[in-house]
């Protein structure tokens, strides 16, 4: 009888796993942005980038109402609320990335936009883990290691990133690219709560 009625409510519920993928489709194009920006795009991309980032807060919004409204759901409700949330971490901290600069009056080199590349490919690898996450794990867990291996990248453009600061004399320009180098990381760590989220989700399944 249990397995009955947690069916029906799945069944009659919002499809949550869908709304989160929604939300990771957006944070994909933010990505996208992101990498525009930071291959030179400028303001266009910039301002690309910050829509973007509010429509990606809507469809949190939307996720976090369904879940309020859910009375089973395919993995965790946690699970689902921590990955939105550390999926919107990740768009957050990339357009801060490209407010800090302009503030700074900073252009990205070909440094950022390495590491930008690489964001969007690991947002993109746990957007596909996330359309997995109630058919099974196999997939998932790909996405998950995917993306652990584009922060890997991350952190090695980053390390050759500042090796390059370290031949030139300017010292204003070293301290403002090592600021926004670490931006980066950061936004890096963000995406790697997220895929040992998935992972967690994952393994939180019976």
């Amino acid at each position: 009888m249990a397995g009955w009625l947690e069916r029906l409510a799945l069944s009659s519920g919002p499809d949550v796993v869908a709304l989160l993928v929604a939300q990771g489709e957006i944070s994909t194009k933010a990505l996208d942005a992101f990498v525009a920006w930071s291959e030179g795009g400028g303001r266009p991309a910039a301002d690309e980038l910050r829509r973007l980032e509010h429509e990606a807060d809507d469809a949190r919004k939307q996720l976090v109402s369904a879940l309020k409204a859910s009375l089973a759901t395919p993995i965790g409700q946690e699970d689902l609320f921590v990955l939105s949330e550390r999926c919107d971490r990740v768009v957050n901290r990339v357009k801060n990335i490209a407010g800090e600069a302009e503030v700074l009056d900073w252009e990205p080199d070909s440094m950022a936009a390495e590491m930008s590349r690489e964001l969007r490919a690991g947002m993109t690898s746990v957007v596909t883990g996330f359309s997995s996450l109630a058919g099974g794990s196999d997939d998932a867990e790909q996405a998950a290691a995917e993306t652990t291996r584009s922060v890997r990248r991350i952190e090695h453009a980053y390390r050759m990133a500042m090796a390059d600061l370290s031949g030139s004399t300017d010292l204003r320009a070293i301290f403002t690219a090592r600021e926004l180098y670490r931006s980066y990381v950061r936004a890096a760590e963000a995406l790697e709560g997220l895929s040992d989220r998935l992972w967690y989700a994952l393994l939180a399944e019976p």
